[in-house]
């Protein structure tokens, strides 16, 4: 008889088990996320996401890289000179650039001339391509009274240079990676400083630096109309409220590894600065957004991304990048998540019920990354809210196992009751034994006598109490000797010895279980009769022969059990107590098998109902004191012992002749 969980599942036990655990496990992953606990998982989990996007295009931002080539031909000097980074600032103005941001140290000052020829260049002239060059500073954490932070921002060598500005900054994850950053940081005097790409994106939307430090000071949630890149079309697509509060961190959205970014070398733009030829209307730095920035060796301004190793220039244009398209990631807010995830657990917990555990997960997790994978495919998707549907999805599938670990385990305890442990483990194992074989059995038939006629003067409160104390004896003495209750038919016992283990004494233990039944009812019956109650008689037949075992039923309904003549003859055999007025009576063929360890006194051949042949019939009367040591000393051996077991046997037989000893009738 196999246990399949899915056909024994109680469907409101396993719905409020599953919908409990989701909901629990959703609001304390929830809440330890919200204490940050968690963001070293979500990044990596956002960082699938982005990889699973592929490649983006970003035509929109253009990078002038300072690469080896050109730091060589500057003689390696640091601070870059400033006079050719005013060549790189006119070279790009010339060729029409959009807006123009440098990621490059101006903190020390050095030559007074070049400096004054960099700050021309940077500030500009009325009308000029590009405006005021937008540049980074570093920052310095200042401790608070109060256990907080702020921030110092870095000098830069010219106070004219500072107006229009943003960290460069980014923060580190625990992992070490490099991933997401914040759009603005507190300063020392209740102002805010934004970051390198917010700040040229507002420099972009013609927001000037007053008014964004003023919005960036202002109530939450900061909201600042700015031009935004229509991603799937490959275009401006005019401008659009940027919502975010001072406290977020954006995830980085990567459009690929390093050099996905259109990359021009420093030199040749510098030549464009340079010359007084005129520049081509196709350049690629016409309406462009343009990030200067280091990427020889010796800057030392390369760092781990999700993406790969990747120059600080390159991380700021992927910053603006995911600002420009609004491809922001977060997590929502806790409690709409919570309700969310509730949500989900709902739908979860019916659809467990509905289809087998495994396969609901299956669909579930299926669904989850088809979704997944059909919003990063979207041409329309532009961002959204991080919302974790794993943690319900786990937890209701452990609710799942959870409960089908209990009514398991609860059906198993029931179980031993009647076929004991070692019997009911191989049950569920599904062995193949109990699929249907023929073996030779012993089958054990109790019945108690005038029970009909006795229950119909007794109320059915006192009928009950006495079953149930007689039932557990009964089934005590049955799994005391290695035998299976196979059924109970009204207040009948029906037991098998030799299947579904194999037991070479099947017969003997058979005998053994009827034996102690007597005994066991014998002390029964004296409680019984000190509280008043009637005693009770019972009849046991006990047969030997070839049966078929094994599991039989349909798909809805199956029971392990035994067919055949030899059932019938043992059922058979037990209604001739009642004809002989005994109470243990074997056959022919179980006498055979155990004549060596029992007295008994021979009844002759009776016919039984159903049967023409007449069936050889002895009454038990005691069991040799020989075999009693033996059944002791083989309750030890358990099933590993049947080599033991049949040596055992050969060594009975030869010794002497046993001492018999008579058990009381009843």
């Amino acid at each position: 008889m196999r246990f399949r969980i899915p056909a024994l599942r109680s469907p409101h036990r396993r719905f409020l088990l599953g919908l409990g655990l989701g909901v629990l496990a959703s609001a304390v992953v929830a809440l330890v996320t919200s204490l940050g606990y968690f963001s070293g998982y979500q990044g990596t989990a956002l960082d699938l996401f982005f990889w699973a996007q592929g490649r983006a295009r970003a035509p929109e931002i253009v990078l002038v890289g300072i690469d080896d080539a050109a730091f060589q031909r500057l003689n390696e000097r640091q601070p870059l000179p400033r006079d050719y980074l005013a060549g790189l600032i006119r070279g790009l103005r010339k060729s029409g650039a959009r807006a123009i941001g440098m990621d490059v140290d101006l903190r020390r000052p050095t030559d007074a001339a070049d400096d004054r020829a960099l700050v021309a260049a940077i500030v500009g002239g009325p009308g000029e391509p590009g405006g005021q060059v937008v540049l980074a500073r570093t920052l310095t954490a200042v401790p608070t009274a109060e256990g907080g932070v702020v921030f110092h921002p870095s000098r830069l060598y010219d106070p004219a240079l500072e107006r229009v500005s943003g960290f460069a900054e980014v923060p580190r994850d625990e992992d070490g990676y490099f991933r997401r950053i914040p759009l603005a940081v507190p300063l020392e005097g209740g102002q805010f400083l934004p970051s390198l790409a917010l700040a040229l994106l507002a420099h972009l939307g013609a927001q000037s630096p007053d008014a964004l430090t003023q919005a960036l000071a202002g109530p939450e949630p900061i909201a600042l109309v700015l031009p935004e890149w229509d991603e799937p079309r490959g275009k401006s697509g005019g401008t659009s409220p940027l919502r975010f509060f001072r406290d977020d961190d954006w995830k980085i959205s990567f459009i690929g590894p390093t050099g996905s970014f259109l990359t021009v070398a420093s030199d040749a733009v510098y030549q464009l600065g340079i010359s007084d030829s005129p520049v081509a209307q196709d350049n690629p730095f016409r309406d462009r957004i343009v990030l200067i920035g280091a990427t020889f060796i010796e800057s030392r301004d390369a760092y781990p991304t999700p993406s790969g190793l990747m120059n600080g220039v390159e991380i700021h244009a992927n910053i603006l990048h995911s600002l420009l398209s609004r491809k922001q990631i977060q997590p929502i807010a806790w409690r709409a998540s919570l309700l969310l995830q509730g949500a989900a657990c709902l739908a979860l917990s019916l659809l467990f019920v509905v289809i087998r555990p495994a396969y609901a997960l299956l669909v579930s997790l299926g669904t989850a990354a088809l979704a997944a994978f059909a919003l990063t495919l979207s041409p329309g998707f532009s961002g959204g809210f991080w919302i974790d549907f794993l943690t319900p999805i786990l937890a209701v599938r452990l609710g799942s196992t959870l409960h089908d670990s209990l009514e398991r385990r609860r059906i198993q305890q029931s179980f031993h009751q009647y076929v004991g442990r070692e019997v009911a483990e191989r049950i569920y194992r599904d062995d193949r034994s109990l699929r249907g074989q023929r073996r030779i059995v012993t089958v054990l038939f109790t019945d108690l006598r005038d029970f009909t006629t006795l229950s119909e003067t007794m109320a059915a409160d006192q009928v009950a109490q006495q079953l149930n104390e007689y039932f557990p004896m009964m089934v005590e003495a049955v799994l005391q000797q290695r035998g299976v209750v196979n059924d109970f038919i009204g207040d009948a016992v029906m037991a098998i010895y030799g299947a579904p283990m194999d037991n070479p004494e099947h017969a003997l233990d058979a005998v053994r279980t009827g034996l102690r039944m007597q005994v066991g009812l014998e002390a029964l019956n004296a409680g019984w009769e000190a509280r008043g109650l009637p005693t009770l008689r019972m009849g046991i037949g006990i047969h030997t022969g070839t049966v078929f075992a094994g599991n039989v039923g349909s798909a809805e309904r199956t029971k392990y059990t035994v067919v055949g003549d030899a059932v019938n003859v043992g059922a058979r055999v037990e209604g001739l107590n009642k004809e002989l007025h005994t109470t243990l009576l074997i056959t022919g063929d179980t006498y055979a098998a155990v004549k060596d360890w029992v007295q008994v006194k021979d009844c002759g051949e009776m016919k039984v109902k159903g049967r023409q042949q007449a069936v050889p019939v002895y009454e038990v009367l005691a069991l040799a004191e020989a075999a009693g040591d033996f059944t002791r000393r083989s309750r030890w051996a358990g099933d590993g012992g049947s080599s033991w077991w049949s040596w055992g046997s050969w060594r009975r037989r030869k010794a002497p002749p046993p001492k018999l000893e008579t058990p009381s009738r009843s």
